[in-house]
């Protein structure tokens, strides 16, 4: 991973803290709408506290993580960088994982999705919505149909492009990494040449 810039123009370093930076304003941002929202988890039972918890326990672990990344790319700190670089990939493979799952399911359960949807459009006062204009059978099939239809294919897109970006910024955070620790063996390797380590041999006796 020999990566000089980012987005071909951008300075690695300078790179990874926008990178840094970015991710930890999101993590920040959804931590605090969490804790704004937090009544709405609470009030669903064990299940929806364990949920509040553990959301924010992983937001407040990758904010702090992100944190190190910008503070670790302007002071060149490398644990901080790599510290942020293991949380950065975990979470970009996590990712993955589960948007690549979740797409997989809603196909396998497409038709039970078309039937609820087309359910909502021809009795919308069952589901809390204004009881107005009722589609017809054929009216919500085609209508359920063309929406779900354009809802993959943009689903699929945003997917496969926002998981090759993030592989792709994790890829730089760990070229940046290794840079760092290039920099530091040469800095050992320099500080030896100063101050060589003579051998003890039979005139130190």
């Amino acid at each position: 991973m020999a990566y000089n810039t980012c987005c071909c123009c951008i300075p690695v370093r300078a790179g990874v803290l926008v990178i840094a930076g970015v991710s930890s304003a999101i993590y920040l941002a959804s931590f605090v709408s969490l804790m704004i929202h937090r009544n709405t988890y609470l009030t669903l039972g064990d299940q929806g506290g364990a949920a509040f918890w553990v959301t924010a326990a992983v937001l407040i672990i990758y904010s702090l993580s992100s944190i190190f990344g910008v503070v670790g790319a302007i002071v060149k700190n490398r644990n901080m960088i790599n510290f942020f670089r293991v949380l950065y990939w975990v979470m970009a493979i996590i990712t993955l994982i589960v948007t690549f799952a979740v797409y997989i399911y809603a196909l396998v359960r497409r038709n039970d999705i078309v039937n609820k949807c087309i359910d909502i459009l021809e009795h919308p006062g069952n589901y809390g919505f204004p009881a107005g204009e009722v589609s017809t059978p054929d009216e919500a099939t085609n209508g359920c149909n063309t929406v779900l239809r354009t809802y993959f294919i943009i689903a699929g897109v945003v997917i496969v492009i926002g998981n090759i970006i993030q592989m792709y910024f994790a890829s730089v955070i760990s070229a940046y990494a290794q840079r760092l620790k290039r920099i530091n063996l040469h800095q050992r390797l320099h500080n030896v040449e100063d101050f060589p380590v003579e051998p003890v041999g039979k005139a130190h006796f």
